[in-house]
């Protein structure tokens, strides 16, 4: 558990949501044969979760406000153990780090975030280790741990002070979006009534990610500036999380044009599996996220595609339900259909996605391409 180190009974003033089991889990089942395909491809692969949330949410959603301005992101290291991952890039900051500010992506908050989240894993070094790089995740994988890359997606917690991209990275931050949905001095948002693109510090702030070795990541941000931003650097650039707008049109969906030229340029796109996003039916499963997969797989090819399931511990429904109050985006509530993504609720049920590729037909090599080897073949050229 989180903050075992304080030896605190009382760390939480509030009960946290259940790692395993917060609603009934099961198991993708595949035949005895099958089955054993995806452990040896877990055993044998580098397994890379492009991004999610390692965080567990309050059990109660009414208790998200005090869990923010406290200042003690949790991890679920018991519910990770059943992930079989080698490494995540895990999301840090945002509405769950507001110790300081009630307004989420605050420099200070993330900085305050990333410390403390860092801190705590410090001292779970049987499960976790930290992963500034791809030897990092090598060592992982030899040593049974799981390697945190961080990563935060909006770039406006720097304002407009490049050098700020310097001490996060000094701080361990390996990859980031330039904007998260709204308008920031980089770059527009893809929930902005309009787009504007990239702006001229924005392209100073391209420039300096790639002299650092940062990964650019275009997940939230609008078809313009991830346009401009692919044609302005000079490393390959990414969608950590994201849908096909062919199969799913909102405001994650990316069209076919923009997928083209983050594989072109050598990117890779991680395929999402957040209830209501992935989906808009009614009933949603980890079929729903492969669906996507294969969509992309066919108009850029196997070797630019990847998960990134953007889930964690915790009602992921009722905690987007206070993204969109927070950001005024009450219209999206309307929206929810279903409560969950069945087989990929958390971050520990990463192995129904591969036994979903297993089940679609993907060969092996193909899966384990999938499950990670890209991701890992991006940082190498991008993060070092």
């Amino acid at each position: 558990m989180s903050y075992e180190y304080l030896r605190q009974k009382d760390v939480f003033p509030f009960r946290l949501a259940k790692e395993i089991g917060r609603i009934e889990e099961h198991v993708l089942e595949l035949n005895p044969a099958d089955e054993e395909r995806v452990r040896r491809i877990h055993q044998e692969s580098i397994v890379i979760d492009f991004h999610n949330h390692l965080y567990v949410l309050p059990d109660d959603m009414k208790d998200i406000d005090t869990y923010s301005r406290l200042g003690r992101p949790t991890t679920g290291y018991k519910g990770m153990k059943q992930a079989g991952m080698t490494a995540c890039l895990n999301g840090m900051g945002g509405l769950t780090a507001r110790r300081n500010c009630p307004v989420p992506w605050q420099f200070e908050d993330v900085v305050w975030d990333l410390g403390m989240r860092q801190a705590d894993m410090d001292h779970h070094k049987d499960a976790v280790m930290r992963g500034y790089s791809v030897k990092d995740i090598l060592e992982a994988k030899k040593s049974g741990k799981v390697a945190i890359v961080p990563h935060i997606e909006n770039g406006g917690v720097i304002g407009n002070d490049l050098d700020k991209l310097d001490v996060l990275y000094g701080l361990g931050i390996r990859c980031m979006g330039l904007s998260y949905n709204s308008r920031t001095p980089i770059a527009d948002g893809s929930t902005e009534r309009g787009d504007g693109g990239m702006s001229r510090f924005g392209l100073k702030v391209i420039e300096r990610m790639n002299r650092l070795g940062i990964l650019i990541d275009f997940s939230h941000s609008s078809d313009l500036s991830t346009k401009e931003g692919i044609e302005a650097s000079e490393a390959p650039c990414c969608y950590t999380h994201a849908i096909a707008r062919g199969i799913t049109d909102n405001a994650k969906g990316k069209s076919d044009e923009l997928l083209e030229m983050i594989a072109k340029r050598g990117g890779v796109i991680g395929v999402e599996a957040v209830p209501n996003i992935t989906s808009l039916g009614e009933k949603q499963t980890v079929f729903d996220a492969i669906d996507h997969v294969e969509y992309i797989v066919k108009r850029v090819g196997m070797d630019h595609v990847a998960i990134g399931t953007d889930v964690m511990f915790g009602d992921h429904v009722a905690f987007h339900k206070q993204i969109a109050d927070s950001m005024g985006l009450k219209e999206a509530i309307k929206a929810f259909n279903a409560d969950h993504v069945e087989y990929i609720e958390n971050p520990g049920q990463l192995p129904n996605v591969t036994r979903a590729l297993v089940a679609r037909g993907f060969s092996n090599e193909e899966i384990k391409k999938i499950m990670g080897g890209n991701v890992l073949r991006l940082l190498d050229k991008t993060v070092g």
